[in-house]
């Protein structure tokens, strides 16, 4: 009875001791891990850490985002190079956002859990993707229809078509910089004081100018003959000499895009010290 006693006794006193909470001496150089679960505008996350010094933390993690769709129905005619379309085809827009993050905090203050974090993000550059739901064409045009974006004013006339693959399908992409470099800042500690600890984020990432890219067929004036290549839209070139809305909807969406040259992130996150 007296060894079961000493037992339990022994089992309180380790467990408190634990549970207990750090000082500000106990953060030393990777002596301690937390991992946690977060979720925000980059996604949800997993992520592990470990304390430098009392100042200082570092961060790994992965974090991704559900795959959203949106789907747009997009009027089309006579490309003007003999393939003829139906008058409307189906497309479905997926967003499929994935990256790893290594981010260091800078805790300024001895009696805050404010910090500053610098880092990046690193994950895949196609973060949109748009593609076809229907089948919208004739196999034997395939490669051949798209939507023409002509324009006027050289000597000649330069066409500028969204071209269909060689399956008959449409495709494009939003790219932006797999490397992103990341600046923010937070409150709550990387390695919780006590066993389980809340994190608070708000930051950008600097992904660069995002690009569209697509299947785009075009009169090169150096070769002296029409191209078919994968590669950027560039808003500049879709021109219509009449208002026809899906023309404008599809240059201003390129212009907005564009135009987001970072992405907040705001995250929220639950962390618990396994030692």
């Amino acid at each position: 009875m007296k060894k079961l006693l000493l037992l339990c006794a022994m089992a309180t006193f380790g467990l408190s001791q634990a549970s207990a909470q750090l000082d500000d001496e106990d953060y030393g150089f990777f002596n301690h891990v937390s991992a946690g679960v977060s979720v925000g505008t980059d996604g949800i996350g997993f992520q592990v850490a470990a304390p430098m010094t009392y100042h200082f933390a570092v961060r790994a993690g992965f974090s991704f985002m559900p795959r959203f769709k949106y789907s747009k129905s997009l009027n089309l005619g006579n490309n003007d190079i003999g393939a003829f379309l139906t008058d409307k085809v189906d497309l479905e827009g997926k967003l499929k956002m994935s990256s790893f993050s290594l981010l260091f905090d800078y805790y300024p203050f001895t009696s805050s859990s404010f910090r500053v974090t610098a880092g990046a993000y690193i994950g895949n550059g196609d973060i949109v993707s748009v593609t076809n739901t229907n089948d919208f064409i004739n196999p034997s045009y395939a490669g051949k229809a798209g939507i023409n974006l002509s324009r006027s004013g050289s000597t000649i006339q330069e066409k500028y078509v969204l071209i269909t693959d060689a399956n008959g399908n449409i495709q494009a992409e939003t790219k932006v910089n797999g490397f992103r470099p990341y600046l923010g800042i937070g409150f709550g500690r990387a390695v919780p004081r006590k066993r389980i600890g809340c994190q608070f984020d708000l930051g950008v990432q600097f992904w660069g100018k995002p690009e569209v890219h697509t299947n785009l067929m075009y009169y090169d004036q150096a070769t002296g003959d029409f191209v078919t290549r994968y590669e950027k839209i560039e808003k500049g070139r879709i021109t219509r000499s009449h208002e026809d809305n899906d023309y404008k909807d599809l240059r201003d969406a390129i212009k907005t895009i564009e135009a987001i040259g970072v992405y907040p992130v705001l995250t929220f996150r639950l962390n618990g010290r396994i030692f």
